[in-house]
């Protein structure tokens, strides 16, 4: 669970105003909904190339082979969803308007 004293609404974090964090969050959830628009439609073509006996026998072989290879197995796994959750910690050494200002800089040149 979070410690509460470490939580910060991501306008305060970066100086933004509530309205400047909300258009901001407001185009993450466009452009995710964006990405599952497109895989839906990714996989909905596969599908269609395929054939759905094509896709059936397809399946069936990596199953097959998941017993018996573990590399087989997590991409079964994540296929059906259950890929697990990769946590990663990170430590902030600049502050956010020290890494625009770097950013900045190495454009210039």
């Amino acid at each position: 669970m979070a410690n509460e004293q470490n939580l910060t609404k991501m306008g305060k974090a970066r100086g933004l105003t509530t309205e400047e964090a909300q258009a901001i969050g407001r185009k993450g959830g466009i452009k995710s909904g964006e990405a599952r628009k497109e895989k839906k439609l990714f996989k909905n073509e596969i599908l269609k190339r395929m054939g759905e006996s094509d896709w059936d026998e397809m399946i069936d072989k990596l199953i097959a082979r998941a017993k018996n290879n573990s590399k087989d197995f997590e991409v079964l796994r994540d296929t059906v969803g259950q890929k697990p959750k990769e946590e990663v910690e990170a430590k902030i050494t600049k502050s956010y308007e020290d890494y625009i200002k770097e950013v900045e800089d190495e454009e210039e040149y």
